[in-house]
């Protein structure tokens, strides 16, 4: 849902509620469906294991999302497959409201991540992966976005709208690096 205004706490519990038992728009896999764009970002973020332990910590807190200006409903949300949450941004100077499924979860000693996938009325159809590797020296935080527009605002306005969710995927990685950086 895309507004003028901020949607009100109880709009955006409404908003996830209707959501909860609808299927995802497209389900993640290991290759992108047709005519989906695929994208793959990735930052060191950390050499050691205390840098993955805070990096995991970030994701399981959305600190990621919230850290790149995204709110996150509920607010504790937990890191599981099933989790449907709502998430809110501005862009533009417009108020989007979009919901999305965690689809899956990968935690290993030395990878730690989700993948989320779109639910009906997001301006996306697709899914998100977002995944901290650690190897002897480095921490790594992956990001690979599936995607093609959901809605016919997005599709009208594809250069813009891929310009900012490259902006928001940097964002996203902004956000770990800093966490995992300075987080106790």
């Amino acid at each position: 849902m895309i507004s003028l205004r901020r949607p009100t706490d109880q709009g955006i519990a409404e908003y996830r509620s209707r959501r909860v038992g609808s299927d995802p728009t497209c389900a993640s896999s290991t290759s992108p469906p047709p005519g989906f764009r695929s994208e793959r970002f990735s930052r060191h973020i950390g050499a050691d294991d205390t840098d993955f332990e805070r990096a995991r910590d970030g994701l399981q807190q959305w600190r990621a999302h919230r850290g790149a200006g995204v709110d996150v409903f509920p607010p504790d949300a937990q890191v599981t497959v099933g989790e449907t949450v709502a998430i809110v941004t501005r862009q533009l100077g417009l108020w989007v409201l979009a919901a999305c499924r965690v689809s899956s979860v990968i935690d290993e000693a030395d990878s730690f991540g989700f993948t989320y996938s779109t639910l009906p009325d997001h301006p996306e159809c697709g899914y998100e992966s977002f995944i901290v590797h650690r190897t002897s020296d480095r921490v790594r935080f992956e990001i690979e976005a599936v995607s093609k527009p959901g809605v016919l605002l997005v599709q009208l306005a594809r250069p813009v709208t891929e310009q900012l969710q490259k902006r928001a995927t940097n964002r996203y990685l902004d956000a770990l690096t800093r966490w995992t950086a300075t987080s106790p």
